[in-house]
């Protein structure tokens, strides 16, 4: 058939219009391409309270890998123990000034600038609330903890950054012992290691005698018979320190820190320059945190509580008889000071407190059903 012009008119026409489309759907392509591969690429340190090692150097790596893979790579977090660049009193600050992009600490490191930072992080273990660590993150993430939290940081504090609560390391144990407490008169009787802080406050508050070190001092104090005891973290932390060694003796039940939960500080600079994408991302990486930090720690602390019993030769006992009444009442005694001196404080515990209302009458009926669920469990006495 004979070719009109016309026709050939048309399909060069139409020839051309593919060819133009074509080459925009590659421009595109090419431009989306290059607008990936151009992508502002970001680079933090971040520096924890933890020696290299710790199990919440591992709960770190998890959530830095994380971000790195939702951000396809636009935010790479290198994590760095204890004193890789700061000391770890100071991490708070060094975030602030920019020394390094984020720190790790736990809120009541921050209680030399403002008492409020022990009911974030380690709140007594709930014993002025009534708040066990899974109801007060609740509250953090349902209540009004969060926008208190924040708050904390940059209105009282004055600091320039961004905090999330991540991985919780709780609870602590009550502690280890040389010769078993029998009575809470032998217990206050002891020279015992506890954390600074509110922890102290209330053991002398009891009648005790509380002695701050850090960790690395433990073992050489009880050595040294400077110590007659004294509580770290948690099990698998306390295994990993080897505090088995010195003391045959150990109870989980303190109430001194039952509440531990891990906080990262984000400066605000660096925070700020970061696209919104990447930020919603840090902050779902955060909230994974909490849920893989439970997680972790429930199958790694009975790892090592297997460890202790049946290879270390560890007696677990209870917590001496008085010891949670005594514990409670001075804690409110102690809270208590607080809050009439600190409004913020009392703003921070009254929120707590109204929380626990509402949540512990439930959780005190959902803990007789662990009990009874627990007894299908085919365990050897």
């Amino acid at each position: 058939m004979k070719k009109t012009r016309k026709t050939i008119m048309k399909k060069s026409l139409f020839t051309v219009s593919l060819v133009f489309v074509f080459t925009c759907v590659c421009m595109l392509g090419v431009s989306g391409f290059a607008s990936t591969a151009q992508a502002a690429k970001f680079n933090w340190k971040l520096q924890s309270a933890h020696p290299a090692g710790a199990p919440q150097i591992v709960l770190l790596n998890r959530m830095a890998d994380d971000i790195e893979k939702m951000s396809a790579g636009r935010l790479k977090i290198e994590i760095l123990p204890s004193g890789a660049i700061v000391n770890p009193f100071e991490i708070l600050d060094g975030v602030n000034k920019g020394i390094i992009q984020a720190g790790q600490w736990w809120t009541h490191y921050s209680m030399g600038k403002h008492p409020a930072g022990s009911l974030f992080s380690s709140p007594l273990g709930g014993a002025g609330s009534g708040l066990d660590m899974v109801n007060h993150l609740s509250w953090y993430l349902q209540g009004e903890g969060r926008n208190l939290y924040v708050q904390f940081y940059q209105d009282v504090l004055g600091m320039d950054v961004m905090p999330f609560m991540i991985a919780p390391d709780g609870p602590e144990a009550f502690g280890w012992a040389k010769d078993k407490p029998e009575t809470l008169e032998d217990y206050l009787n002891m020279r015992f290691r506890m954390s600074s802080g509110l922890a102290s406050d209330v053991l002398k508050d009891m009648g005790g005698t509380p002695v701050n070190m850090s960790g690395a001092e433990i073992i050489p104090a009880l050595e040294r018979g400077l110590l007659d005891g004294g509580e770290w973290i948690n099990t698998a932390s306390d295994l990993k320190l080897g505090l088995y060694d010195v003391c045959k003796n150990y109870s989980l039940q303190g109430l001194h820190q039952a509440i531990g939960i891990q906080d990262i500080m984000i400066n605000g600079d660096a925070w700020r320059e970061l696209p919104s994408d990447i930020q919603e991302i840090v902050k779902c990486a955060t909230s994974k945190s909490i849920l893989d930090g439970i997680l972790y720690f429930i199958e790694e602390n009975a790892k090592a509580l297997n460890i202790l019993q049946k290879e270390k030769g560890v007696n677990v006992y209870d917590a001496p008889d008085g010891y949670a009444d005594a514990f409670i009442e001075s804690a409110k005694n102690v809270l208590g000071k607080i809050a009439s001196e600190k409004p913020f404080f009392k703003k921070v515990l009254e929120s707590q407190r109204a929380y626990a209302t509402l949540v512990v009458p439930f959780t005190k009926e959902t803990n007789k059903l662990t009990q009874l669920v627990a007894g299908a469990a085919e365990i050897e006495e």
